[in-house]
């Protein structure tokens, strides 16, 4: 299984929850997972190499020619694997939506964002035309605010793009969540406090994609 984690807007949480959902793989069905890195700034890569999580990484140039030709051969190596997509809507997005079987794309709770999101589903619905309805996809809010009007009117929005369905669980902006790159390591590891809250965030968000794994 390939997903990819997409969005052409910087700081939506892409890398996070590239990182985040390969390592939630790993730790509840145990199956081997390999996470591709098509970011140039490298995120998801120095945030494993630096890690002790043991996930299988591998960065590849954001180049639709390299992708086509390099993704279906990691993805014979693993279980699952989760793509961190490059920044922008560029071929190389196309060519991973080309190959993708899930497409998460989170979209931070304001005007600009929301509107990218629109040029995101127009993508996946291009994909799916050529390939028969192929990838899934869903769309969620990342970096949110709780109880703030913002959120409410993207929730709105966002509920109203046809194909592709909004999650429930937005994840909400936490300075733990932020500060787990610097510390090289997964929130799903927390076992108490604002850790925790974080990590059982992600665990629901991902619970409504996979909800038996």
């Amino acid at each position: 299984m390939i997903i990819g984690s997409l969005n052409q807007k910087g700081g939506a949480g892409k890398s996070t929850t590239a990182v985040h959902l390969a390592h939630r793989f790993q730790l509840k069905q145990g199956k081997s997972v390999h996470l591709v890195d098509l970011d140039p700034q490298g995120t998801s890569s120095f945030w494993l190499q630096a890690s002790d999580l043991g996930i299988e990484h591998t960065f590849l140039a954001a180049d639709s020619d390299v992708v086509l030709e390099q993704l279906p051969a990691v993805a014979e190596t693993a279980d699952v694997v989760v793509v961190d997509g490059p920044a922008g809507l560029s071929d190389a997005t196309r060519a991973v939506l080309l190959l993708a079987d899930m497409a998460l794309i989170p979209v931070q709770p304001s005007g600009a964002d929301v509107r990218s999101a629109v040029d995101a589903v127009r993508l996946v619905q291009q994909a799916r035309r050529i390939r028969g309805g192929l990838p899934d996809a869903r769309l969620f809010i990342s970096r949110a605010t709780r109880g703030t009007k913002l959120l409410q009117e993207a929730r709105s929005v966002l509920m109203q793009l046809e194909g592709i369905p909004l999650l429930d669980t937005a994840i909400t902006q936490r300075q733990i969540v932020a500060d787990a790159f610097g510390q090289a390591t997964s929130v799903l590891n927390a076992k108490t406090g604002p850790g925790l809250e974080a990590g059982n965030e992600f665990n629901r968000l991902f619970s409504e994609v996979f909800p038996n794994g």
